[in-house]
C-alpha cells in the first residue's frame, strides 16, 4: 500500500510539474506573440514613415525637376525670341560692312557699325549661352555643317567676351571683323569653342596682358591660333593640355572642357591641337579644310544670275533685311506674311528657292513645308529653313522634314549664299539643266 501512495504521490507530484512547466511555456509564447505583434506594427509603421518619406521627395524631385524645366523653357523661348532682332541688327550691319568702301563710311559711322557689330556679338553669346545651358544634355549631337568664316566667328567670340576683358584689364588682341577665310562647319560649335580657348587664355592673363589671336590660311587649312600665357606661378602646370575640363563655371552654367572642344572640332572634321613653349606658354591651334572651289563666294557678287525667291517670314525687319540683300544675292525676291499666302505665291509664283521661317503665326514652317510636298506643283521646290530653334532636337527635326538647309538666327548672309547656290545647283542638276547656276528650273508658274 505505501509503494501505491508512493507512485501515486510521484505521478501527481509529475503532473503538477508538467501543468505548471505548461502554464510558464504558454505565458512565454504569448508574451513573445504580443512582442512579435509590437515589432510588426513598429516594423509597418517604420515601412509607411519611409514609404511617405520617399512619396514626399519623389514628389519634391518631380517639383523641382518642372521647375528647372520651366526655367529651360523660360529660356530657351527667350532667347529664341532674341535671335528674330539681332538677325536684323547683325544683318544689316553686315550689310553695311560688305559695301562699306562702296558706300564710303565716314570713320565715326563706322566706328558706330563696329560697336553695333560687338553689341550684337555679346547679345549672341549671352543666346548661345543659354541654348548650351538647355541643351547640355544632348552633348553628343551631330553637328549641323554650313559655311562659316572663322576670322569673323573669332570676332564674335571676341566681341562677346570684352565686358569680361575689361573687367580683367586684358586687351584682347583679335584680327578685324573681314570675311575670306571661309570653312564648312558648325557656326555655333566654332563659336563655342572660340570662346573656351579665348576665354580659357583671358583667366590666365595678368592684368595689363594681352591675349593674341590670329587667323591665317595654311594651304588648303584655314586656322584660328590663341595664344595662352603663362599661367601664374601659383597655380599648377598641367602637363596634358587636353585632360577634361567639363564643369561647373562660376555663375553656374555649363563650361566646355578642352577634351570636349577637341572631340567636338573632330567631328565636324578640323582639329584642335596645343602648342607649348620652355616657359609654359600654350598656343591652342583650331584648323579646318578651307572651304573648296565649289562653294559660293563671299558677298558681295553682282555677277552671280538671277533666280525667283519666295521669303515666307512674318517679322518686317527681317523682310526688309532679305530685300536689302537680295541684289547681292542673285535674288528676285517676293514676300509673304503668313503661311497659306505663302503657299498661294509659291503655286503662283513658281519660284526657284523657297526661304521658309519655321516659327510663323497659325500655320507654322513645318505645316508649309508638308503642304509644298504634297503638292505637284511645289514639291520639287528646294525649301530652306530659316528659323530662331537651334537645338540639337530642333535641328534634327527639320532635318527629317527634308529642308534643304536648315539656318538659324541670327542669320549669316554668307551661309545664306552658300545654301542658295547649292540648293539651285543641285535643283537644277535634277532638272536636267546640268550643275551650277547658270541655268535655272524651269517656271512652274
Amino acid at each position: 500500500m505505501d509503494i501505491v501512495l508512493l507512485v501515486l504521490s510521484l505521478a501527481l507530484a509529475a503532473m503538477c510539474a508538467g501543468l505548471w512547466l505548461w502554464l510558464h511555456a504558454h505565458a512565454a509564447v504569448v508574451r513573445l506573440t504580443q512582442d512579435r505583434a509590437r515589432l510588426e506594427r513598429r516594423l509597418a509603421q517604420a515601412a509607411e514613415t519611409q514609404r511617405q518619406a520617399l512619396a514626399a521627395a519623389e514628389a519634391e524631385v518631380r517639383r523641382l525637376t518642372a521647375e528647372d524645366a520651366a526655367k529651360a523653357e523660360v529660356a530657351l523661348a527667350l532667347a529664341r525670341e532674341l535671335r528674330t532682332p539681332l538677325t536684323t541688327v547683325m544683318g544689316f550691319a553686315q550689310l553695311l560692312q560688305t559695301h562699306a568702301e562702296a558706300d564710303r563710311l565716314t570713320p565715326r559711322q563706322s566706328q558706330g557699325l563696329r560697336r553695333i557689330e560687338a553689341a550684337g556679338a555679346v547679345l549672341l553669346a549671352l543666346v548661345e549661352e543659354a541654348d548650351d545651358f538647355v541643351a547640355s544634355g544632348d552633348a553628343g549631337a551631330a553637328p549641323f555643317v554650313q559655311r562659316v568664316d572663322l576670322r569673323l566667328a573669332l570676332r564674335q567670340a571676341c566681341d562677346g567676351l570684352e565686358p569680361q576683358a575689361r573687367r580683367a584689364g586684358v586687351t584682347l588682341d583679335c584680327p578685324a571683323a573681314q570675311w575670306g577665310l571661309a570653312v564648312m562647319a558648325d557656326p555655333v560649335a566654332v563659336r563655342r569653342i572660340l570662346r573656351r580657348l579665348v576665354e580659357n587664355a583671358l583667366g590666365h592673363s595678368p592684368r595689363g596682358g594681352a591675349v593674341r589671336m590670329t587667323a591665317t590660311r595654311q594651304d588648303d587649312h584655314v586656322v584660328v591660333a590663341v595664344h595662352d600665357p603663362a599661367k601664374p606661378p601659383e597655380e599648377p602646370a598641367t602637363a596634358r593640355p587636353f585632360q577634361p575640363l567639363d564643369g561647373q563655371d562660376a555663375r553656374g552654367g555649363t563650361r566646355l572642357g578642352l577634351s570636349t572642344a577637341r572631340r567636338l572640332a573632330e567631328r565636324m572634321g578640323g582639329r584642335l591641337d596645343a602648342a607649348r613653349d620652355a616657359w609654359g606658354a600654350t598656343t591652342y591651334s583650331l584648323g579646318f579644310p578651307a572651304a573648296g572651289a565649289g562653294q559660293a563666294p563671299d558677298l558681295p557678287a553682282r555677277d552671280r544670275p538671277t533666280a525667283t525667291a519666295l521669303y515666307v517670314e512674318d517679322n518686317p525687319a527681317n523682310v526688309a533685311l532679305m530685300r536689302q540683300a537680295a541684289g547681292a544675292l542673285g535674288l528676285t525676291l517676293h514676300a509673304a506674311t503668313t503661311g497659306p499666302e505663302g503657299l498661294e505665291l509659291a503655286r503662283a509664283l513658281g519660284p526657284d528657292v523657297i526661304l521658309l521661317d519655321l516659327g510663323l503665326p497659325g500655320m507654322d514652317g513645318y505645316e508649309v513645308k508638308a503642304a509644298l510636298d504634297a503638292d505637284p506643283v511645289t514639291r520639287d521646290t528646294p525649301v530652306l529653313a530659316l528659323t530662331a530653334a537651334t537645338t540639337p532636337a530642333d535641328r534634327r527635326r527639320g532635318r527629317a522634314a527634308g529642308f534643304g538647309a536648315y539656318l538659324t538666327k541670327p542669320l549669316d548672309l554668307n551661309a545664306l549664299a552658300d545654301a542658295l547656290t547649292r540648293a539651285l545647283s543641285a535643283h537644277s542638276s535634277r532638272a536636267g539643266n546640268g550643275p551650277g547656276l547658270d541655268a535655272h528650273p524651269r517656271r512652274r508658274a
